[in-house]
């Protein structure tokens, strides 16, 4: 302790030395000859640093070495021994200040790196002091030096603390009884509005909570009684408007690992915690601002929910929307961020914790607010209500069908309510709602879902004057027969005529009537065919059970064929859209007829588009053909000879483009049928 006290009346360097006019009495009694240790006037700067070095290493080595340890063991702790560790500790703690603030002082200096190392040294030393005290003594020292005056020493009683609970792992009783009467001194830090410097205080508050923190998580399981406080503090801590930030943080996070331990008797504290919690989370700026509070946040609902979700039926809508909300403002962390996770956690506890009598109505109510005010939260909504549905035991799903099917209803009128907003933003708010559904169909039995689909039908049918709702259903369509496969079949007889009429309906080449009344009314139909045609093409595809039946067919045949030559949304779109959607439906209509009698006439049809004054209608019918050909295979021999006449006129057709198709489609047939037909030509 002298050494210490001789190091810290020394000068920082020579300049600083008043000289011998003022010659400065140590008041340590340690003399050499000349009367003094080492005489800064006599030695150069840099062997007054070595001086310093020297004497740090020599306490650090002293402390550490065996013959000295040995004799603290076989000494006993006495009350004078334990306090002479606390002041050695302190005076320690009190000369690391002094040389932590050289470093500070010397950052720009050459001397910058001599001050760092010193620094690392002292707390070398302060280890090896650290290591030299029995467990009981700690926990009384580290007491004593938490209520000391200087705020870097409190700080670093609790640095000690911190690792010391950390790094061991099985304590005696009497020990953790002791730790345990550390929480109201770490309280009162918490709390301390000394007159220090902010900055300072904010740290100590922090380290403070931190030490609450894992003191909780090593100790709280087996004597919760202590840390209600705590937490009763912590919310006192996240309600205070004024409060620094960084302190707010680290209660947030106190409160995650205090509710976790307590678990039932955390339920008390609620009514206060829950309102504080989601403030915290509402006040976007300052989330966005500042990732670490935005995690704190996140983590503290997360621990509070997993604890204790059937406690927060009262709270569950705020919840729920500060939950969607967050979930768009994450975004931008990335995937695999750790907010992104916990967001993720905490819609997955809600939505497979709660029974849906509670989810449900909170989800309804969810939707109502954001469905005008903050429509890009619907995506997340329909997520959870996804996930919940996906694991509703069916008799839970019985009872409650009625009033999802009154929510979705309610919900797929979104495009309708938001007819004038962008076209892809609503479409892609109408994917996730549908996707909802669709979990929901794919839960029910036959005898459940045919109701439902015929009465989503009649819900399409009476909207006379926007038919935004047809849009909706011929895609809500087009998604259940791709999931349903050829059971779809089952359900899909009565789609075969309004089907056929739509298609007629969106045809320019027969129509000049607009199908939508309004601005977008070109880009709508053009989705609504798209709809319509990849619906029509899934049920041929999945048809096993003969559903185009020779009626049906007739019914489709010509709307179909017809398409060829519907220019509706421009050249572009109708390109686009002969190749991806209409040709590939035309062909597996063809392999779909039950009777094969049918083939002919609609050969014909197509043949037939080979004359229209169009030369971009010609090349389409000539693709059409082709993939028909593709698709009937040998069976195209018999409906050979009738296309042979078409086919001869377009080798000399006006337009190049289509000329060149026609003798590439003959080639292709000759592939296809394994016979050449030049000489037809």
């Amino acid at each position: 302790m002298k050494i210490i006290q001789y190091l810290t009346e020394l000068p920082e360097n020579k300049e600083d030395d008043p000289g011998p006019k003022k010659s400065r009495t140590c008041k340590t009694k340690l003399k050499s000859q000349d009367g003094q240790l080492f005489n800064v006037e006599s030695h150069s700067d840099k062997q007054l640093r070595h001086f310093k070095f020297l004497s740090v290493s020599f306490m650090s080595q002293l402390l550490s070495s065996q013959s000295f340890v040995k004799k603290i063991v076989e000494c006993n702790e006495t009350e004078e021994l334990q306090e002479l560790e606390q002041r050695l500790l302190e005076d320690v703690l009190r000369y690391i200040n002094t040389v932590a603030s050289s470093v500070e002082g010397n950052v720009d200096k050459p001397t910058a790196k001599f001050w760092r190392v010193l620094l690392n040294k002292c707390y070398d030393m302060l280890d090896k002091v650290n290591a030299l005290l029995p467990t009981e003594t700690f926990i009384p020292v580290i007491r004593g030096l938490m209520t000391n005056q200087l705020p870097s020493v409190r700080r670093k009683a609790m640095d000690l603390l911190n690792n010391k609970v950390q790094q061991r792992t099985k304590w005696q009783k009497s020990q953790i009884l002791q730790l345990l009467e550390l929480i109201p001194e770490l309280i009162a830090i918490v709390q301390c509005k000394r007159k220090e410097e902010e900055e300072e205080q904010a740290i100590n508050r922090q380290t403070a909570l931190f030490s609450l923190k894992l003191l909780c998580k090593g100790f709280g399981a087996e004597n919760p009684v202590p840390f209600i406080p705590v937490l009763k503090i912590a919310i006192d801590l996240i309600s205070s408007e004024k409060e620094e930030r960084n302190v707010t943080g680290s209660a947030l996070l106190c409160i995650a690992e205090v509710t976790c331990t307590l678990k039932a008797q955390a339920i008390p504290q609620l009514p206060r915690l829950m309102p504080a919690l989601l403030r915290t989370l509402k006040n976007k700026k300052e989330l966005v601002s500042n990732e670490i509070y935005l995690l704190s946040a996140i983590t503290a609902l997360l621990k509070v929910a997993e604890t204790l979700a059937h406690f927060l039926s009262p709270y569950l809508l705020d919840c729920l929307l500060q939950i969607v909300r967050l979930e768009k403002i994450v975004v931008e962390f990335g995937p695999t961020s750790q907010i992104t996770l916990r967001i993720i956690s905490l819609k997955t506890i809600l939505a497979t914790r709660l029974a849906p009598r509670i989810l449900l109505p909170a989800v309804t109510k969810c939707y109502s607010e954001v469905a005008n005010t903050r429509k890009n939260c619907l995506g997340p909504l329909m997520n959870i209500l996804k996930e919940h549905i996906v694991v509703m035991e069916k008799e839970h799903l019985i009872s409650h069908q009625s009033e999802l099917t009154a929510f979705f209803m309610k919900a797929l009128d979104f495009r309708k309510e938001h007819a004038q907003d962008d076209l892809e933003e609503v479409g892609k708010t109408e994917a996730c709602i549908i996707d909802c559904l669709l979990s929901m169909v794919m839960k029910l039995s036959e005898a459940s879902f045919r109701p439902l689909f015929f009465k989503l039908f009649d819900w399409s049918r009476t909207e006379s004057t926007l038919k935004d709702r047809v849009l909706t259903f011929h895609r809500i369509a087009d998604c259940i027969a791709d999931k349903l496969k050829g059971l779809f079949t089952l359900f899909a007889g009565h789609l075969v005529k309004p089907f056929a009429e739509t298609l007629n309906q969106v045809n320019i080449s027969k129509t000049d009537e607009a199908f939508f009344d309004s601005e977008s009314s070109t880009e709508k139909s053009c989705l609504l065919l798209q709809f319509t045609l990849d619906c029509l093409y899934k049920l041929f595809l999945f048809d096993t059970q003969k559903f185009l039946s020779k009626e049906r067919a007739e019914t489709l045949m010509m709307p179909l064929v017809d398409q060829l030559e519907n220019m509706l949304g421009g050249d572009e779109t109708f390109q686009e859209r002969v190749t991806a959607h209409l040709i590939p439906c035309i062909a597996q209509f063809s392999v779909a007829m039950a009777d094969d009698s049918l083939w002919k006439p609609l050969n014909y049809q197509i043949l037939l588009k080979m004359r229209h004054s169009s030369a971009k209608v010609r090349f389409a019918a000539l693709l059409a053909l082709v993939e028909v050909a593709q698709k009937l295979k040998e069976n195209y021999l018999v409906l050979l000879p009738e296309s042979i006449p078409f086919l001869a006129e377009l080798m000399e057709d006006e337009c190049e483009e289509v000329e060149k198709q026609c003798q590439k489609t003959i080639q292709q047939l000759e592939v296809i049928l394994g016979e050449p037909l030049q000489s037809y030509f």
